[in-house]
């Protein structure tokens, strides 16, 4: 594989990085160098190469120390990479010479961007086998960066943001680090990848064939949850809770139960991320949500729409004076929350004028979603506002908090 640039470490000996650069034939090299091994650069290395370079140092003020190693090398590669013109995957990194500290420095600084490195080994050594390289044995050892083969910091990263709702960017994660990674693992982090995507389109309230999507999927999903058959098990309640809520949107303001709890989850993961304005509105939506749903039971509403035909004869009238109507349709009154509560008094069915006195223990949280930025006013939500709003709401719509569908822990 050719190379373009070298970051190389030097000290100890030229001849090892001689036989790099000669081996590599790169057009730019990066000199990880202390102030003794700088000399050494420019008076063995650089006229013993039998072709001109375009040579940059990197100089540590303390070669003994790991942190100071580590900074230089953080501060130089960047701009480096920026003046030769250099993409990180054109880039071998080389860390056989200097002391023992700026071989780590440089290990740990380059597994940060760069996918290939190399060493200087050699057939024989001195001292029994345990000392240096005896000149003329050497020859070049390849290793990958560990964390590309294993994708360990994607993996972290993607579980720690699935954890927080960033579904989205725990795919896009994965999914770039199924690029990279070994063959063996590939397969596995495109397909948690695609999962990651189907949560995140779930978290935009977009279930159009996320259970087919999740089918196509799921002989894959059996083997990597094969030791963990508890998690397989909510991914696939979850998957099947999606199609519920897609077939939901064809019920026009029936009973709508799936639709409910997952804007009850959707709101309680708005506030886990600090977003209590989202989260408390999509309350609001549930509470109106489950109004609607009464309404629909009682007197065939769509969506709060009531038609006065509907209403049981004795109260139509005290309806219509009661009730805006719809502007051109005055047999049709339309409600929202506070007077979808109160038109449940009039309805046939006895058990839902009890549903009617529920509203008195939410309006005054409902008061403080009117209050939002994002709604009638000026002051940012609370968790506090949230919370109250949260514990007043489950019972009220007739949800234990324990049926609530929330997302399960995956270990990426």
């Amino acid at each position: 594989m050719n190379f373009r640039g070298v970051v190389i470490s030097v000290g100890g000996s030229a001849e090892p990085v001689l036989k790099s650069l000669q081996h590599h034939q790169p057009e730019a090299v990066l000199f990880f160098v202390s102030s003794d091994s700088r000399s050494e650069v420019e008076e063995k290395i650089l006229p013993a190469l039998d072709r001109v370079l375009q040579y940059s140092f990197a100089e540590t003020e303390n070669p003994g120390d790991l942190a100071v190693c580590y900074e230089a090398l953080r501060n130089k590669i960047p701009g480096w990479l920026s003046d030769r013109a250099l993409q990180p995957q054109e880039v071998l990194v080389d860390i056989t010479g200097g002391t023992k500290p700026m071989s780590a420095a440089l290990a740990l600084a380059g597994a940060e961007l760069f996918s290939q490195f190399s060493y200087i080994t050699g057939k024989e050594r001195d001292k029994a086998g345990l000392g240096t390289v005896i000149s003329g044995t050497e020859f070049v050892l390849f290793t990958s960066n560990p964390w590309d083969k294993l994708a360990t910091r994607e993996r972290d990263r993607s579980k720690w943001l699935f954890s927080e709702s960033h579904a989205g960017a725990a795919s896009r994660i994965l999914l770039q680090a199924a690029d990279k990674c070994s063959p063996s693992l590939r397969e596995r982090l495109r397909t948690l990848g695609d999962l990651a995507r189907l949560f995140a389109e779930s978290d935009l309230f977009r279930f159009d064939n996320l259970q087919n999507e999740f089918n196509r999927i799921k002989p894959k999903l059996e083997l990597i949850f094969s030791e963990d058959f508890s998690a397989f098990e909510r991914l696939r309640a979850l998957a099947m809770h999606w199609s519920e809520v897609q077939q939901e949107k064809n019920l026009k303001g029936k009973q709508v139960s799936a639709t409910l709890l997952e804007l009850l989850a959707n709101a309680e993961r708005r506030a886990k991320q600090g977003r209590y304005d989202d989260a408390i509105a999509r309350l609001y939506r549930a509470a109106e949500l489950f109004v609607q749903g009464e309404l629909n039971r009682a007197f065939q509403a769509h969506l709060g729409k009531v038609k006065l035909e509907n209403v049981p004869s004795e109260h139509r009238e005290e309806c219509q004076r009661r009730f805006k109507s719809i502007r051109g349709q005055e047999d049709v009154c339309l409600l929202g929350i506070e007077t979808g509560f109160e038109a449940l008094r009039f309805s046939p069915h006895p058990e839902q004028h009890e549903i009617a006195g529920r509203y008195d223990k939410l309006k005054n949280h409902l008061q403080k979603r009117n209050g939002s930025i994002l709604a009638h006013g000026l002051r940012p939500a609370s968790q506090e506002d949230f919370e109250w709003l949260w514990q007043s709401l489950l019972p009220i719509v007739g949800v234990a908090d324990d049926t609530v569908p929330r997302w399960p822990k995956l270990d990426f």
